[in-house]
Protein backbone atom coordinates (compact mmCIF):
# COMPACT_ATOMS: atom_id res chain seq x y z
CA UNK A 1 0.00 0.00 0.00
CA UNK A 2 1.46 3.60 -1.02
CA UNK A 3 1.24 6.29 1.79
CA UNK A 4 -0.71 9.09 1.30
CA UNK A 5 1.48 12.12 -0.31
CA UNK A 6 0.65 14.03 2.82
CA UNK A 7 2.45 11.46 5.22
CA UNK A 8 5.26 10.79 2.70
CA UNK A 9 6.42 14.64 2.68
CA UNK A 10 9.17 15.79 4.69
CA UNK A 11 9.64 18.96 6.51
CA UNK A 12 11.59 21.86 5.49
CA UNK A 13 15.41 21.44 6.01
CA UNK A 14 17.11 18.40 7.67
CA UNK A 15 14.96 18.39 10.43
CA UNK A 16 13.94 14.73 8.68
CA UNK A 17 17.54 13.68 9.14
CA UNK A 18 17.77 14.73 12.55
CA UNK A 19 14.60 13.02 13.47
CA UNK A 20 15.49 10.04 12.16
CA UNK A 21 19.10 10.25 13.95
CA UNK A 22 17.28 10.76 17.18
CA UNK A 23 14.82 7.98 17.03
CA UNK A 24 17.69 5.76 16.56
CA UNK A 25 19.73 7.00 19.33
CA UNK A 26 16.55 6.63 21.76
CA UNK A 27 15.87 3.21 20.31
CA UNK A 28 19.67 2.31 20.94
CA UNK A 29 19.75 3.82 24.72
CA UNK A 30 16.17 3.06 25.34
CA UNK A 31 14.85 -0.05 23.53
CA UNK A 32 11.55 -0.88 22.80
CA UNK A 33 11.47 -4.14 21.50
CA UNK A 34 10.50 -2.77 18.26
CA UNK A 35 11.27 0.02 15.96
CA UNK A 36 8.79 2.92 15.79
CA UNK A 37 8.08 4.39 12.52
CA UNK A 38 8.55 8.04 12.51
CA UNK A 39 6.15 10.02 9.89
CA UNK A 40 5.39 14.02 9.45
CA UNK A 41 1.50 15.03 9.74
CA UNK A 42 -0.05 18.45 8.65
CA UNK A 43 -1.08 19.03 12.18
CA UNK A 44 -1.64 22.91 12.81
CA UNK A 45 -1.65 23.24 16.96
CA UNK A 46 -0.16 19.24 17.93
CA UNK A 47 3.71 19.46 17.82
CA UNK A 48 3.29 15.31 17.98
CA UNK A 49 1.33 12.26 18.52
CA UNK A 50 2.52 9.01 19.94
CA UNK A 51 0.15 5.84 18.59
CA UNK A 52 1.42 3.16 20.93
CA UNK A 53 -0.87 0.35 19.82
CA UNK A 54 0.66 0.81 16.52
CA UNK A 55 4.20 1.61 17.19
CA UNK A 56 4.28 5.06 15.34
CA UNK A 57 4.82 8.51 16.17
CA UNK A 58 3.48 11.24 14.41
CA UNK A 59 5.08 14.74 14.21
CA UNK A 60 4.13 17.92 12.57
CA UNK A 61 5.52 19.60 9.74
CA UNK A 62 3.74 22.81 10.35
CA UNK A 63 4.50 23.41 14.30
CA UNK A 64 8.14 22.07 14.56
CA UNK A 65 10.29 24.29 12.84
CA UNK A 66 13.46 23.90 14.33
CA UNK A 67 15.83 20.90 15.92
CA UNK A 68 15.00 22.26 19.38
CA UNK A 69 11.24 21.43 19.22
CA UNK A 70 12.32 18.66 17.17
CA UNK A 71 14.10 17.34 20.09
CA UNK A 72 11.81 17.77 23.16
CA UNK A 73 8.61 16.48 21.38
CA UNK A 74 10.30 13.74 19.76
CA UNK A 75 11.40 12.35 23.14
CA UNK A 76 7.86 13.35 24.56
CA UNK A 77 6.36 11.12 22.15
CA UNK A 78 9.21 8.22 22.62
CA UNK A 79 8.31 8.41 26.67
CA UNK A 80 4.76 7.95 25.80
CA UNK A 81 6.25 4.44 23.76
CA UNK A 82 8.57 3.69 26.74
CA UNK A 83 5.72 4.25 29.36
CA UNK A 84 3.69 1.61 27.27
CA UNK A 85 6.48 -0.65 26.69
CA UNK A 86 7.55 -1.07 30.32
CA UNK A 87 4.19 -0.48 31.73
CA UNK A 88 1.35 -1.73 29.79
CA UNK A 89 -1.08 0.30 28.01
CA UNK A 90 -2.77 1.79 31.27
CA UNK A 91 0.80 3.48 31.32
CA UNK A 92 -0.45 5.62 28.12
CA UNK A 93 -1.58 9.29 29.12
CA UNK A 94 1.00 11.58 31.15
CA UNK A 95 1.05 9.88 34.26
CA UNK A 96 3.96 8.77 36.77
CA UNK A 97 5.51 6.35 34.06
CA UNK A 98 5.52 8.70 31.30
CA UNK A 99 6.91 11.48 34.19
CA UNK A 100 9.56 8.89 34.70
CA UNK A 101 10.34 8.16 30.84
CA UNK A 102 10.87 11.81 30.92
CA UNK A 103 13.05 12.32 33.52
CA UNK A 104 15.07 9.38 32.07
CA UNK A 105 15.17 11.00 28.56
CA UNK A 106 16.82 14.19 29.93
CA UNK A 107 13.44 16.33 30.42
CA UNK A 108 11.24 18.18 32.47
CA UNK A 109 7.95 16.31 32.24
CA UNK A 110 6.15 18.93 30.72
CA UNK A 111 2.57 18.02 29.02
CA UNK A 112 1.74 20.62 26.40
CA UNK A 113 4.75 23.12 24.27
CA UNK A 114 4.22 27.08 23.66
CA UNK A 115 5.39 27.04 20.37
CA UNK A 116 4.09 29.22 17.89
CA UNK A 117 1.43 28.18 15.92
CA UNK A 118 -1.70 28.94 13.68
CA UNK A 119 -4.45 28.81 15.56
CA UNK A 120 -7.54 27.55 13.71
CA UNK A 121 -9.26 30.38 12.28
CA UNK A 122 -12.95 30.25 10.92
CA UNK A 123 -13.53 28.59 7.56
CA UNK A 124 -16.85 30.61 7.15
CA UNK A 125 -19.28 33.76 8.32
CA UNK A 126 -22.82 32.44 8.60
CA UNK A 127 -25.35 35.38 8.11
CA UNK A 128 -28.64 36.02 9.45
CA UNK A 129 -30.96 38.98 9.45
CA UNK A 130 -33.78 39.73 11.40
CA UNK A 131 -36.88 39.87 9.88
CA UNK A 132 -37.57 42.70 12.31
CA UNK A 133 -35.13 45.75 12.44
CA UNK A 134 -32.98 44.33 9.51
CA UNK A 135 -29.70 43.81 10.99
CA UNK A 136 -27.63 41.12 10.07
CA UNK A 137 -26.50 38.63 12.18
CA UNK A 138 -23.06 36.99 11.61
CA UNK A 139 -21.97 33.89 13.35
CA UNK A 140 -19.34 31.38 12.27
CA UNK A 141 -21.36 28.41 12.47
CA UNK A 142 -25.52 27.70 11.63
CA UNK A 143 -27.72 27.73 14.42
CA UNK A 144 -29.64 24.04 15.11
CA UNK A 145 -32.06 23.62 12.17
CA UNK A 146 -36.20 23.28 14.01
CA UNK A 147 -35.82 25.82 16.28
CA UNK A 148 -37.22 29.48 16.47
CA UNK A 149 -34.18 31.98 17.04
CA UNK A 150 -34.81 35.95 18.12
CA UNK A 151 -32.83 39.01 17.82
CA UNK A 152 -31.66 40.20 21.27
CA UNK A 153 -31.87 43.74 20.25
CA UNK A 154 -35.23 43.84 19.07
CA UNK A 155 -36.58 40.26 19.93
CA UNK A 156 -37.40 39.77 15.96
CA UNK A 157 -37.74 36.95 14.45
CA UNK A 158 -34.33 35.99 12.79
CA UNK A 159 -33.91 33.80 9.31
CA UNK A 160 -30.63 32.23 7.60
CA UNK A 161 -29.54 34.39 4.96
CA UNK A 162 -26.50 33.40 3.36
CA UNK A 163 -22.83 31.72 4.07
CA UNK A 164 -19.79 33.38 2.89
CA UNK A 165 -16.30 31.56 2.55
CA UNK A 166 -13.74 33.33 4.39
CA UNK A 167 -10.03 32.84 3.24
CA UNK A 168 -7.27 31.46 5.73
CA UNK A 169 -3.77 32.10 5.24
CA UNK A 170 -1.67 29.86 6.81
CA UNK A 171 2.17 31.90 8.26
CA UNK A 172 3.47 28.61 9.09
CA UNK A 173 3.86 26.81 6.03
Amino acid sequence: MVAPAALRETPPGNLAIVAAQLLARLIQEFPLGYVPELEWRNFRVTAGVAYYRAGRIALSRQVITDEDSLVVTLKHEYAHLLAVNRNGPRAAGHGPAWRTAMVELGLEPKVRHNYDVARNKPRQRVIYECLKCRQLIVKARKFPRKRAYLHVACGGPIRFKRVESVTVSNPVA
